[in-house]
């Protein structure tokens, strides 16, 4: 299992590796479809963050293309050789957003729609795979599942142990009740017993 789980990581990874270096070799044939969503999103993300930060935003298309090829690299690099695989991952998956988002089908024709549908569909499964793979544990549960199982298992054992001193308790307090009573007709036949040898001691 593990070494399917290695060969798909290289496979998938090999891909963004690929893709990543041809945007940062060659930015200007991805430059035409980045530039609606360089349009769109960097005013955004200007108005956004900070400003010490907002101003070092690029608006070229080409540059915005380069970086994301860079990400795109340094995911697949992530999921290929295991070494901050999850967080790889997550990269890849980011650089897949602006492909999934430039895949519009808007004033194609009819056979053009046909092939860029097959892009969108192809680029959702990327994002799709990338998104597994940066749940995979490799069979270790993640910190955040360790801690939300050792919360539940604490909350289980103060259960019991909450239950198991109010049956003690209980079993106590019964057990005393009892011994009380008991006391009680004691004496009150040790009563009966000494004032019927009062009364025939008396003339």
């Amino acid at each position: 299992m593990n070494l399917v789980r290695g060969i798909g990581r290289l496979l998938l990874g090999g891909f963004f590796i690929v893709q990543g270096a041809k945007a940062v070799k060659d930015p200007a044939q991805f430059a035409t479809a980045a530039e609606p969503i360089a349009q769109r999103f960097v005013p955004l993300a200007q108005r956004t963050l900070p400003p010490e930060a907002s101003a070092y935003v690029p608006e070229d298309p080409e540059t915005l293309v380069r970086l994301n090829g860079v990400a795109s690299v340094l995911g697949g690099l992530g999921m290929a050789t295991g070494i901050g695989r999850r967080g790889g991952a997550y990269l890849a998956a980011a650089s897949m957003l602006p492909h999934v988002l430039a895949a519009d089908p808007r004033g194609a024709t009819p056979a053009e729609k046909n092939s860029i549908r097959s892009v969108f569909l192809r680029n959702l499964a990327l994002l799709g795979a990338a998104l597994v793979v940066s749940q995979d544990t490799a069979g270790q549960p993640s910190l955040l599942w360790r801690a939300s199982d050792s919360r539940k298992r604490l909350a289980r054992e103060a259960d019991r142990t909450a239950k198991f001193v109010a049956r003690e308790t209980g079993n106590t307090g019964r057990a005393l009740a009892k011994d009380i009573k008991r006391y009680k007709r004691e004496a009150q036949l040790q009563a009966r017993i000494a004032r019927k040898t009062i009364e025939g001691a008396l003339p």
